[in-house]
């Protein structure tokens, strides 16, 4: 289980589900310089552009991955907004293919862009001609649990499409609590969901407002520091032995029984996590 190879016959898959509530506005971090907004459509950006690089050859870009990127807030009236985030001629498809990004970037943009620096365990920063395909966007609540339906169902026709394929990775961004309740059943019916190769994996990425400790792939929720936190670790997957053994071997610090999240995330932790989904997906 959960060794399938990423191939065009049998694309993996990527969805991003971003919380773009108005809290997302706030710093991050503690550096009150920098929005989550702004540095999470940076590190997502950078994201795409690496995974077009991985799944590059001589003969071009390999259709070895599907990608959706989603964003959810409400509106005036408190009603649930849920769209494709993917600007430019890619704007309100839901699942792309990986040439598709690598063929319709929306803009290209010089910015300040961090990088993690495996050598010195630091953030790295240069000026960067950066090919966009995400706009920050921060308004509204946090409407959790209909983002998590409407991912049920996007998921569920891609596994239907793709029975051989490795089953896809789901990694929710968010620095707050669902505004509609208990998510964790939308979750569940989510990891239900999966391929021959075994079920969907939920990654959590907590964001924080404070240089506060990260707590990374934990192995139990009593390390969690209140119940928000304990929902978020019961939402994430426990990491299967084989992506264990991988993890391990690239230094990662997991364990059996390590949950697929992050809580009180900086930006090197979220870097940290994007890489982690590519580890995953055997594209390293």
């Amino acid at each position: 289980m959960y060794s399938a190879r990423f191939t065009r016959q049998t694309p993996g898959c990527f969805l991003f589900l971003l919380d773009q509530s108005g809290s997302m506005t706030d710093p991050f971090g503690g550096n009150v310089s920098v929005r989550k907004c702004d540095q999470l459509a940076l590190a997502l950006n950078s994201w795409l552009q690496n995974m077009v690089v991985k799944c590059t050859g001589g003969e071009g870009v390999r259709d070895y991955a599907n990608i959706g990127v989603f964003g959810y807030r409400t509106d005036a009236m408190a009603n649930p907004i849920i769209e494709p985030c993917l600007k430019g001629p890619l704007a309100e498809q839901p699942i792309v293919r990986i040439s598709d990004i690598e063929a319709n970037v929306a803009r290209i943009d010089t910015l300040n862009q961090q990088y993690y620096d495996p050598d010195t365990g630091e953030l790295q920063e240069m000026p960067t001609q950066v090919p966009i395909w995400i706009d920050p966007v921060a308004d509204g609540g946090t409407p959790m649990c209909t983002m998590f339906h409407y991912a049920y169902q996007v998921l569920e026709n891609w596994c239907a499409e793709h029975p051989s394929s490795f089953p896809p990775l789901v990694i929710h961004i968010s620095d707050g609590e669902s505004s509609e309740g208990d998510p964790l059943p939308y979750v569940e019916a989510i990891q239900g969901l999966g391929t021959e190769d075994g079920n969907v994996l939920f990654i959590n990425c907590h964001l924080s407002m404070t240089k506060a400790d990260p707590l990374v792939y934990p192995a139990s929720s009593e390390v969690m520091p209140d119940e928000w936190a304990r929902t978020m670790f019961n939402m994430s997957s426990v990491l299967p032995e084989s992506i264990v053994s991988r993890a391990q071997a690239e230094g990662i610090p997991v364990q059996p029984g390590s949950r697929a999240m992050v809580f009180n995330a900086d930006m090197v932790n979220l870097l940290q996590l994007l890489d982690f989904g590519t580890m995953v997906a055997n594209l390293r």
